[in-house]
């Protein structure tokens, strides 16, 4: 098995474990995992001096695309401790803006066997069969978390990547979506289980009476597809399908990552969805004239 590495995400170097797929994946797809930097840039903009929240932060990668132009602060939520051990490790790499909560983010309090975190390949995943051998990670309530790190309280970004626990994690902090309205960047995948259409159609739901009003809707790849402002629930609908079609017919993309704005950001999102056309207009141009 190959070792670890170091990879450059903006000016940072940071230590990849031997299985993390994230350089593989970025040489291959030039915009995966890349757009987190510009809406977090986008946003301090708007408002400088706030705080972001990082929920299944991995090994750091996302926390380094926050403040890859500034120094946002972010928490950093992870259970698994693995990836809990290389973040920490990371952090002497990062900005010293950057705090870590080592646990998981669900409705109620408790305890879940470490073993349930099926770690692989760069992502973690819950496997509610696994015994208790290895120990436990607690799970809290975001609003539990956030009362033990008070400076993150009124998070003005809030970016989430649970592998299959999004819609859990977003329907648990409603009372923070809808107090404070933060830019969220989330994880849509409703293949990953088998009521995941209606899971996902609920999350949207719960999004749009907490006063989110504009969806920038992109591919597992980065790019952008859609920008949703009316019709959501039918839109999003239809974004199941799709998804559904390619799990169950022959699969390029498998999920979707959804920036949503609430209805006082309007211009984050105008602004998310402009800047991005402009890059693709250039490439293009670019293409036609033969530079790439």
């Amino acid at each position: 098995m190959s070792a670890e590495r170091t990879y450059r995400i903006g000016p940072y170097e940071l230590i990849l474990p031997a299985d993390h797929l994230l350089d593989q994946y970025q040489s291959q797809f030039r915009l995966y995992d890349r757009v987190l930097g510009d809406i977090a840039q986008i946003v301090w903009q708007k408002y400088p001096g706030a705080t972001s929240i990082d929920i299944g932060a991995n090994i750091g990668d996302s926390a380094a695309l926050i403040c890859r132009e500034q120094d946002f602060p972010v928490l950093c939520i992870e259970g698994s401790p693995r990836y809990v051990e290389i973040l920490r490790r990371n952090l002497a790499r990062l900005p010293p803006v950057i705090e870590v909560a080592p646990c998981l983010v669900g409705a109620t309090a408790a305890l879940i066997p470490a073993e349930s975190l099926r770690e692989e390949k760069g992502t973690a995943s819950l496997n509610a069969a696994a015994g208790a051998a290895g120990g436990f990670i607690a799970v809290r309530p975001l609003a539990d978390i956030l009362s033990e790190y008070p400076r993150f309280s009124a998070p003005r970004l809030i970016k989430s990547d649970t592998d299959g626990a999004d819609f859990e994690t977003l329907a648990s902090s409603c009372e923070i979506l809808q107090k404070h309205r933060p830019v969220l960047f989330f994880e849509y995948d409703p293949t990953f289980r088998r009521d995941g259409f209606e899971a996902g159609l609920q999350a949207i739901a719960l999004l749009e009476q907490a006063g989110y009003r504009y969806f920038l809707v992109y591919d597992n790849y980065g790019n952008l597809m859609d920008f949703v402002t009316a019709d959501v629930h039918a839109r999003f609908a239809q974004f199941n399908r799709y998804l559904m079609s390619h799990a169950l017919f022959g699969r390029r993309i498998y999920y979707l990552d959804i920036c949503a704005c609430g209805k006082d950001d309007e211009d984050i999102a105008v602004l998310l969805r402009d800047r991005q056309a402009q890059a693709l207009d250039s490439a293009i141009s670019r293409w036609r004239s033969g530079e790439s």
